[in-house]
Parts: structure tokens; C-alpha cells; sequence
């Protein structure tokens, strides 16, 4: 510390290199009787750029899941379903969904046109074979939640980097390390729908195909009251001080998106975002620490995406950093089949013709909806909408990986554990490898399927790769949703990711 920052009464928690801008920025704990001086002492020393209050905290924005039988991306045939005791008609490629209410399967996929996104990985009519249409190397996705469990069978080979940085509860210090062990399932979740592993012959495929994932840890270990999404305990909660550890962490490393299921504070409140101006609805993040990584990220061209916050009914508006400027915001959509989902059935939808809404929970900007512009708020993406945890419609949920290493107080503690067993039906269908998996809901599982479609556009074309293109590209190719309600809190609209790669390619006559 230098003797100004002593004579301030700061005490030194933590510097995080903006290497790309020859700049760090360092985080200190004051006590709030002296913060006026404390800044104004700060503001004085040679070579300071600015000076800001970060104490935020952010929370993993998640309902609480629902436990099952996994699913395939292709749906199961009469025969499969048939072997797992069930008479439910054959799913298999079957058009929306692969899925039904009785049947797993990935209908949030199919919901975003993913399995015509990667078509372009074979020859066609009107276009030439594009094989980086399932993914590339090449690209990174970095992941920023409660850590990733790099053993699971879906996410060992596509794990690049890992990374951890937590602050104590008083915020005197940070710890930094190479360990992401997820002990909430949270992390490891959001990473399956971002990038599973694919064509593994196991579970799901990721919205992102074959890209690299970057792990991050920023929350401390759970315990058992981090399974209420309403917690307030300090367990459950990051530190904006790790979450730009991260952020910066990834930047500087090569990440090319990064996706961050998290935030708190919507509107203007201490933790939310100042108002935006003009055209642009999204303002700067309130939270100085936070809000100059996010900065930092954008001003060299990485995209960042952040769920949108689940208060919706509350009438926040965009939690922070997805109300950060330049910031892709993600809002969530869930199934109406005819069943009592979270927001009470009032689309009309029937068990052969789901109808898709946006959740009453999803928060949002104003204005609500500004179809296929970039000036929107945000987007909207699969997230789910159950009517409660013992909901058992699985066009509710969004189903994908869990952590195989929860936290268990004992051995009896059920909290966080998933079901880990042989895939759907397991007579037929056995890798010999067992899987994890859950069913949850929230902006949270909406988010990656953004963060994971932007990676596999970017696997295809450069053309996209600064955050303005990138989220003028997702608005101008998404799905206008006309239900009730959604026509007025979609953003730009719902993710297309068939007719975004369509776009990025140049196919001006894409198969349906």
C-alpha cells in the first residue's frame, strides 16, 4: 500500500490487472464513517483514473430445481420410452420439441432452432458444408458463477481454464486459486446448456457446440439455505470485487464471450444501474468495481451476456451487469401446454400445441419490447416456468447437468444433490457412463443458451464479433412471441439461433 492509501484508512483487498489498458484497478475495505475522505485522499494520488464504491453483492438468479430422469437431444422412439415403462408416443426428431410433458428432452434447444443451426454442418442446396456449424475450438466461453465440476462426463474435455477467486464475508481479503469445485450445481448447470459436450453419445448438447469453456468461481461454499432462491445469506452471495476478477480474468486470457447467470439490484437502486440515455435504455453499473470490468470487457470486443433477474412481478427493472451498457441482458420464456405452470396457464396452449410466453418472473427493461432492434433492452431465451418444486410437466423445466460433488451438511443432507444415474431409459440407452442432471428454471438457464449461440456464431464468422454486431445480429433474426404479456417485456425479441447462423453465413434461402 502506498502512504496515501494508509493515511486513508484503506486496507488493501485485492488488485485486478486491466493488463490490456496497462491499468489495474485495486480494491480496499473502508469503514463508512471515512468513506467521503477516504475517496477524496484516493482522487489526490498521481497516475488515479477514478475513484468508486463497490460493495455490491450479486446472487446466482435460479429457482429451485426439480430432480429426474435425463434426456436426450434427439427425443426417444416408442420402443425407448416403452423400455422405461412408459406408453407415451415416440419423440424422436419429432418436431417442435423432441419432448413432452411426460417424455425429457431439450425443447429449449429445439425452441431456438438449434438443430437447424448445426445443419449447417452438412452440405445443402443453397449453401456449402460448414463444419464449425457444431462449434469450433477456437472460441471461449467463460462461465462466471459458482464454480463448474470439471469431472462431469459432459464438461472434462471441454474445460480449458479454471479459475477461483472468492473475498471473505468481511471483505478485508480475497483468495484467489485454480480450483472451480462446484458444490451448488448452480455453475455446472449454466455450463452444460452453455457448451455440453456434444455428439458424446451422453445427455445434452450445449447451445455452443464444441467451444472451449473458461471455469469461474466467485461464490463461497453453500450451505443449505443457498436452495432458497430468496436467501439472503452472506454463503449464497459474490462479491462484485470477484465477479471483476473474472471478468477481467477472462478478457485478458482470450475469452471471446462471457456469460454471467448472476446479479442483484434492478432500476437504480445502490446495486443496479444509472439510467441510460437517448436510444440506449441500459445505463452504467452503479457498482464501480463491477462496472469497470464489464467496461474494460466490451471496450475490447468481448461480448458479455447476463441473465435479465428474476423479480419480474416485482417490477424491477434489469439487474446489474446485465443493465451495464453494451451488455446482451437475457429475460426467459417457458412452455404453456395446458397445465398449471408458475405463471397460471393463460395462453391457451394444449399438450400438441404448447404455446411459449415470456415467464411472469423475467425482469425487464423499458421500454418492455422493441421487436428485432438493437436498442432493446434485451433478449429473451428458454428458462422455464414451473408451477412449483413437485411440478412434474417437464416442458416446465429446463432440464440439463448438475454438479456430482454437492454440498451435504451430512450424509442424509438432500439440498443440492441431483440425480446422477444411467440416461433415460437405461436399459436401452446405457453409456456405461453415469450421468448428473436436473430440472430448474429461472433467467439464470436463460442466459446461457444466448451466451452458447453467440459462441457458435462466432465459430462461423467474424463479422459479428464486437458486442453491438453481435447483439444487432441476435435482435434482427429473433422470434417475435405474441402471448399475452410477452408482446410487452420480450426485448427485441426471442433467440433465433437458426436464423442468426443463417444470417452469419449469408444463406438468404435457409431450410425449414
Amino acid at each position: 500500500m502506498t502512504p496515501q492509501e494508509a493515511a486513508a484508512g484503506a486496507s488493501f483487498v485485492a488488485q485486478i490487472p486491466l493488463t490490456k489498458d496497462n491499468r489495474v484497478m485495486r480494491v480496499f475495505n473502508v469503514p463508512t464513517a471515512s468513506a467521503a475522505k477516504a475517496q477524496a485522499t484516493l482522487r489526490a494520488q498521481a497516475g488515479v483514473v477514478a475513484v468508486g464504491t463497490g460493495s455490491g453483492k450479486r446472487v446466482a438468479l435460479t429457482t429451485t430445481p426439480y430432480y429426474t430422469n435425463d434426456p436426450y437431444f434427439t427425443g426417444f422412439t416408442a420402443a425407448q420410452n416403452i423400455a422405461a415403462g412408459s406408453t407415451a408416443a415416440a419423440t424422436f426428431e419429432v418436431p417442435p420439441y423432441a419432448e413432452s410433458a411426460t417424455i425429457p428432452g431439450q425443447w429449449d434447444m429445439h425452441a431456438i432452432g438449434l438443430e437447424h443451426a448445426y445443419g449447417y454442418s452438412q452440405a445443402g442446396t443453397t449453401y456449402t458444408a460448414t463444419a464449425n456449424a457444431l462449434g469450433s475450438t477456437n472460441i471461449n466461453v467463460a462461465i462466471i458463477d459458482t464454480g463448474e465440476d470439471a469431472n462431469h462426463p459432459e464438461l472434462a474435455s471441454k474445460i480449458v481454464r479454471q479459475r477461483c477467486f472468492i473475498t471473505n464475508e468481511a471483505g478485508s481479503a480475497q483468495s484467489t486459486g485454480d480450483y472451480t469445485l462446484d458444490q451448488d450445481g448452480h455453475g455446472t448447470d449454466v455450463s452444460g446448456i452453455a457448451a455440453a459436450d456434444s455428439n458424446n453419445g451422453l445427455g445434452f448438447t450445449g447451445a455452443g457446440g464444441k467451444v472451449n469453456i473458461f471455469a469461474y468461481r466467485v461464490f463461497p461454499t453453500p450451505d443449505d439455505n443457498c436452495g432458497n432462491a430468496n436467501s439472503t445469506d452472506d454463503q449464497c452471495e459474490t462479491d462484485t470485487a470477484d465477479i471483476a476478477s473474472a471478468i477481467t480474468d477472462a478478457v485478458n486470457a482470450g475469452a471471446n464471450v462471457i456469460s454471467m447467470s448472476l446479479g442483484g439490484g434492478g432500476g437504480t437502486g445502490n446495486s443496479g444501474c444509472v439510467a441510460g440515455t437517448g436510444s440506449n435504455t441500459q445505463g452504467g453499473d452503479s457498482d464501480a468495481t463491477e462496472g469497470t470490468a464489464v467496461e474494460y470487457a466490451i471496450s475490447h470486443n468481448v461480448i458479455v451476456v447476463a441473465a435479465a433477474g428474476n423479480s419480474g412481478t416485482s417490477g424491477e427493472g434489469v439487474a446489474a451487469p446485465g443493465c451495464d451498457t453494451g451488455v446482451i441482458a437475457v429475460g426467459a420464456t417457458s412452455l404453456d401446454d395446458g397445465t398449471t405452470n408458475g405463471t397460471g396457464s393463460l395462453f391457451g396452449g394444449t399438450s400438441t400445441t404448447p404455446v411459449e410466453y415470456v415467464a411472469s418472473y423475467s425482469q425487464y427493461g423499458s421500454p418492455g419490447s422493441n421487436p428485432g432492434s438493437a436498442s432493446a433492452w434485451g433478449i429473451v431465451a428458454p428458462g422455464g416456468d414451473p408451477s412449483g418444486d413437485m411440478d412434474a410437466d417437464d416442458l416446465h423445466w429446463i432440464e440439463n447437468i448438475w454438479t456430482t460433488t454437492p454440498y451435504e451438511s451430512s450424509s442424509s443432507d438432500q439440498t443440492f444433490l441431483g440425480e446422477c444415474t444411467d440416461d433415460y431409459p437405461a436399459s436401452t440407452l446405457t453409456t456405461g457412463t453415469v450421468d448428473c442432471r436436473t430440472l430448474i428454471a429461472g433467467t439464470s438457464m436463460a442466459t446461457p443458451h444466448v451466451a452458447g449461440a453467440v459462441a457458435l456464431i462466432l465459430s462461423v464468422s467474424s463479422a459479428y464479433s464486437t458486442p453491438a454486431l453481435m447483439k444487432g445480429l441476435l435482435c434482427s433474426t429473433a422470434d417475435q412471441l405474441t402471448t399475452t404479456g410477452s408482446t410487452q417485456n420480450q426485448g427485441c425479441g426471442r433467440l433465433n439461433v437458426y436464423r442468426a447462423m443463417a444470417t452469419a453465413l449469408g444463406d438468404t434461402s435457409p431450410p425449414t
